[in-house]
């Protein structure tokens, strides 16, 4: 007992703490100013000179959880000591992958370290459109993507309702005859369908919603017209079309990220047709897959090119390149469609590149278009 007397009385508590002292834990639903400002001291600490100091700092901090997030970010934001930051970065890090798994439905999301990248193609990538004009794009944030499309089975889970066409029961089920297609990505759904899974989940997970939706119109289930507006909350969305190509490049700058061709041996798409010994031969599915049946990119995130297109948050413009900011663009204010991104089965490689851009009014359920959700904790 001398011994420890002989530290401050700030240092011998975070000391204790450390330890595991039977000191009562901060409460798990930190409500009001002091709760706020006491995350910010224990963020403040993390630059500490004592190693112990910061370590109950970083315990305390995980103890908080997401809410814990906004605090330690501003702290590595503002701080040039680089040992502060990688602590940061590392706590944010384990903050995040605790959460990284939807807990009503066992969705999975991979965390987007936040980074920079050359949107769009040059010049001489084959299959390349005027459009894409390269650019770069800093993705200033860290972020959780899907690592599937979404299912299904997850869709019917949360949305109650089951649109697609690849099923045993609608229009697609010659092409999926015995097989179990819980796990085929849902398609058949409107942007303002992906919108409201988003919102719904949130619910389900307690998460505070990202949109705020008015106004809905349906026909049958499905939603064809809404007015939605980004109300903030750290729930579930969809990524934006910059946000997107950075996930699926994974810091490659080949047409894939897998290299400068594809086939269907990597991913889901219209392969060419061949002639062998006089017989022609194309090994195309012309359907969905199972999701995750084609090896995932370096994030670790399967089915970026080919199988559904996937919807994002943007508006379709495009010239949107050639004024596009370069810090986390958000695509136009205002447009006639929505983008999807990726490719599909329907289509051959040149529609399923990294950079390829698609769209579709958002009230459209096409058979070869779903979409995978993002969330900022």
């Amino acid at each position: 007992m001398l011994y420890f007397m002989r530290f401050p009385i700030r240092f011998t508590i975070l000391l204790a703490l450390v330890l595991g002292s039977g000191l009562p834990a901060l409460p798990v639903e930190p409500a009001g100013d002091e709760d706020l400002q006491h995350i910010d001291s224990l963020a403040r600490r993390l630059g500490d000179s004592h190693f112990l100091v910061r370590q109950a700092a970083a315990k305390q901090l995980v103890h908080f959880g997401e809410r814990a997030l906004p605090a330690i970010r501003q702290v590595a934001a503002d701080n040039t000591n680089r040992e502060l930051q990688f602590r940061a970065r590392h706590l944010i890090r384990r903050i995040m992958l605790a959460c990284s798994q939807s807990q009503s439905t066992g969705l999975k999301t991979v965390i987007i370290e936040a980074g920079d990248f050359q949107m769009g193609s040059p010049l001489d990538e084959a299959g390349r459109k005027a459009e894409e004009i390269l650019h770069d794009v800093q993705i200033s944030h860290t972020f959780l993507l899907g690592t599937y499309e979404v299912t299904q089975g997850q869709f019917e889970e949360v949305m109650e309702f089951a649109p697609s066409h690849f099923t045993r029961k609608s229009h697609g089920k010659e092409k999926v005859r015995r097989l179990d297609t819980s796990d085929f990505p849902v398609e058949q759904v409107s942007w303002f369908d992906s919108i409201s899974f988003c919102n719904r989940l949130s619910a389900r997970d307690g998460y505070r919603p990202y949109y705020r939706v008015t106004d809905i119109e349906h026909d049958g289930k499905s939603i064809t017209h809404a007015t939605v507006v980004v109300d903030g909350g750290n729930g579930y969305r969809l990524p934006t079309e910059a946000e997107w190509e950075y996930a699926c490049r994974a810091s490659s700058r080949h047409r894939f990220h897998f290299g400068v061709k594809a086939d269907n041996r990597k991913a889901n798409l219209q392969s060419r047709t061949i002639v062998v010994y006089g017989s022609s031969i194309n090994n195309s599915l012309k359907r969905t897959a199972k999701t995750g049946s084609y090896k995932p990119n370096a994030w670790g995130l399967h089915d970026m090119h080919g199988n559904v297109a996937e919807w994002c948050w943007d508006w379709y413009e495009e010239d949107y390149y050639a004024q596009s900011p370069r810090q986390d663009p958000q695509g136009p204010d205002h447009g006639r469609h929505r983008m999807v991104r990726g490719g599909s089965w329907l289509l051959n490689e040149s529609g399923c590149r990294s950079a390829s851009r698609f769209y579709l009014t958002a009230d459209q359920c096409k058979y070869f278009a779903g979409f995978r959700v993002a969330r900022t904790p």
